[in-house]
């Protein structure tokens, strides 16, 4: 069975999903650090290769998943072997020991466990836990045996099974009312009866906990959801989630992320338990966006030949002559935001975008204001250039115009600042943002001369 395109792979022994370390010495070192599911750093895309084989990519640093010699953090030949995510371009050489490719082996089909082999050494993934200053709960590759302990057996989570909601929402229900906290007969119900998402009851303020379960309550209330026997109600002092009645997990609906349902563990779902979800924002500004380009990704690129256009000499001198090249220039742009749901308050706000420029990534003078998270955004712009070339007497030249187009991701983090309805300023720092990007850059000329018989 093939791996989700993005996976959370978390330790059962360590009780915590798969990160990499972000600060030095041991910078993108993999560790079992993560204590939430849906954390930023506990996501790892996989890419398929031949045979079953796959690459994993962290989604913080853009990076590949190695395996790494360094002998000098336990000083135990046992442990001279890491995995790193530190690999800029994926291996699929055997030979080489940078090589990235791994094999994951299917342990328990039910609970979506798996082995992972390092194919290169021939070596499996292994938790090493040590209570040290370097690396706690990091993850070896030095043998070639199933770990007799199970610490080589690591459950695998489908990232886009989890929905990742914004701290502050408002659901509204098939009636195309909002739910709003309600007295009835002295008891605090949860009704579908707001007709305005300004309205005081109807936000709500959502919490996660480890495993992707979120607690809700009022914003107008210290109260969470409770599950009664036959009834939600809001009354519950719980603000740990150690009582289950008061956990709920929330399922997307649609493959656009912009509805889901709320179950709270029930057998079935029935229309009326679709949800649609909207953010109660009155306004919303971001603030200090701050783009990783030291960790950006430049891939796919291709060089292609954009324009071509010729110039005759007929006369018996050489000339220099003029050349118009004519070309559309294409640039695409897509803000990928951390949350599953699509955010859809409007946000004022100003920054360049990322391009690539010689094969690395830099912020354009371009200045952007206004984005729809999710969507592509293409620009066309036809261009014109004009190339002088030395055309010898009697010569046809042509002139080809070569770019490269190449893709870009890069991950960036904001401030938002939000006024809520009741007038509440929320500042939030968002990280886990994905830039993806496309441009044509690296300039070049290339000359074919042909004879001209008259």
């Amino acid at each position: 069975m093939s791996l989700p395109r993005f996976i959370v792979i978390k330790s059962i022994h360590a009780n915590a999903c798969l990160g990499i370390k972000q600060d030095d010495p041991y910078e993108g070192y993999a560790e079992f650090s993560e204590s939430m599911v849906t954390s930023p750093n506990a996501k790892f895309e996989v890419e398929s290769a031949k045979g079953g084989l796959v690459h994993i990519r962290n989604c913080i640093n853009l990076k590949y998943l190695e395996r790494t010699e360094e002998d000098s953090i336990s000083g135990k030949a046992e442990e001279q072997y890491w995995i790193t995510a530190t690999a800029e371009k994926k291996e699929e050489d055997q030979s080489k020991e940078w090589c990235t490719l791994f094999q994951p082996l299917e342990e328990d089909s039910v609970n979506k466990t798996y082995r992972f082999m390092h194919v290169q050494s021939g070596c499996y993934l292994r938790l090493r836990q040590s209570y040290s200053l370097d690396i706690t709960a990091g993850v070896l590759a030095t043998s070639t045996k199933i770990d007799a302990n199970g610490n080589d057996v690591f459950k695998v989570i489908d990232w886009d099974t989890l929905v990742i909601l914004p701290r502050y929402v408002a659901f509204k229900g098939n009636n195309d009312m909002f739910l709003r906290l309600a007295e009835i007969d002295g008891h605090p119900y949860l009704q579908f009866l707001g007709e305005d998402i300004g309205e005081a009851a109807v936000a709500m303020e959502v919490f996660y906990t480890p495993n992707g379960d979120i607690r809700i309550k009022p914003v107008c209330s210290d109260k969470y959801w409770k599950r009664k026997p036959d009834w939600i109600w809001v009354d519950s002092d719980d603000t740990k989630g150690n009582d289950k009645d008061t956990l709920f997990h929330p399922f997307k609906f649609d493959g656009e992320g912009r509805t889901s349902c709320l179950s709270a563990r029930i057998p079935s779902v029935t229309k009326e338990a679709y949800l649609n979800v909207v953010e109660p924002v009155l306004s919303r500004k971001i603030e200090n966006l701050r783009y990783d380009t030291e960790n950006a990704r430049v891939y796919d690129e291709k060089v292609q030949i954009v324009a071509k256009n010729s110039a005759s000499n007929h006369t018996t001198q050489s000339n220099t002559m003029d050349v118009k090249l004519t070309y559309t220039d294409i640039t695409t742009s897509t803000w990928n935001s951390h949350f599953s749901i699509g955010l859809e308050a409007k946000a004022s706000f100003e920054f360049g975008v990322p391009i690539i420029a010689e094969g690395s990534v830099e912020i354009s003078t371009n200045v952007e204001t206004g984005i729809e998270w999710g969507e592509t955004k293409t620009t066309t712009t036809v261009m014109e250039v004009n190339h002088q070339v030395h055309v010898p007497p009697m010569t046809k030249v042509t002139v080809y115009l070569l770019m490269t187009k190449g893709k870009c991701d890069v991950n960036f983090m904001f401030t938002q600042k939000d006024t809520l309805f009741n007038g509440t300023i929320v500042k939030t720092d968002v990280v886990g943002n994905t830039y993806v990007g496309s441009n044509y850059y690296n300039v070049q000329y290339d000359t074919k001369e042909e004879p001209l018989t008259s």
